[in-house]
């Protein structure tokens, strides 16, 4: 058995983390389908907490929401952040979360592509290990098992999320959070990133909310700017950017690399 190289060490170490980025989605994913985990709870209050630094610029922006949450057994009130704007008596959809009741994340991937990703995982993390201690032929078998699943995670998110039924929305930024991590020391510096804060309207109502995308030029989120947004009536989510279809572009390559290897391992 050959000695294990520093190579070697960090693809099993980053397919352990894959692995368990897979198990930990499969085992919230059947979380959610135990009775009282997910439930309604009903705007009962909503109120802007907003600061601003010296310079005048927006560094927090939240809504703190008061709401009736009705589960199996019980209604009780509770209070939560978020950083979308509801309006009193909007119902939305909440979960059990480590102990805290949070909002129900629409961007969760689904039980087959969460599998998906605990077997490639796996691969990855043998791959080394059966390349330098089985051989070059068995290590390629392994490499092209891992790049088909690679091109099967890419091409079966592509098809969830173009399945979606999405209404195309005009949005625009009327804001910009500035957000600081860090503080200048000798050899590091701050991180600084511009979250823009969006404005548009559903159901002929506005509705403000602070965008997950962020950059780290403050030039590049203009207030005023219109931007294309996509609502999806079924989750009631709004989605900022849709599936590009290069993600098919990406898994056609994987799969042709995978049929390549496959090839050459028999030759």
């Amino acid at each position: 058995m050959g000695s294990f190289t520093y190579q070697t060490i960090v693809l099993v170490l980053i397919g352990a983390a894959v692995f368990v980025l897979g198990t930990t989605n499969i085992r919230g994913h059947f979380r959610m389908k135990r009775p009282g985990m997910v439930f309604k709870g009903k705007v009962l209050n909503a109120k802007l907490v907003e600061r601003r630094d010296k310079e005048d610029r927006l560094i927090q922006h939240y809504y703190e929401l008061q709401v009736q949450c009705r589960t199996q057994n019980k209604t009780f009130n509770h209070k939560i952040k978020s950083t979308t704007e509801y309006e009193k008596g909007e119902e939305i959809q909440l979960m059990q979360n480590g102990g805290q009741i949070t909002m129900v994340s629409n961007k969760s991937i689904s039980l087959g592509i969460a599998i998906l990703i605990a077997f490639a995982g796996m691969a990855l993390a043998v791959f080394p290990v059966v390349y330098q201690n089985a051989g070059k032929k068995e290590g390629s078998l392994v490499l092209t098992v891992l790049l088909i699943l690679a091109g099967c995670i890419t091409f079966f998110s592509y098809m969830k999320e173009r399945g979606r039924n999405l209404t195309e929305i005009q949005g625009e930024i009327v804001d910009v959070l500035y957000y600081r991590t860090g503080d200048n020391k000798r050899f590091s510096k701050p991180v600084e990133s511009y979250y823009p804060l969006i404005r548009c309207t559903l159901d002929g109502k506005e509705k403000i909310f602070l965008s997950s995308y962020n950059s780290s030029r403050p030039n590049v989120y203009k207030v005023g700017r219109e931007m294309k947004l996509f609502y999806d009536k079924e989750t009631r989510s709004i989605v900022e950017k849709r599936t590009s279809p290069a993600l098919l572009v990406a898994a056609a390559v994987l799969w042709c690399l995978a049929l390549i290897g496959l090839i050459s391992s028999f030759m």
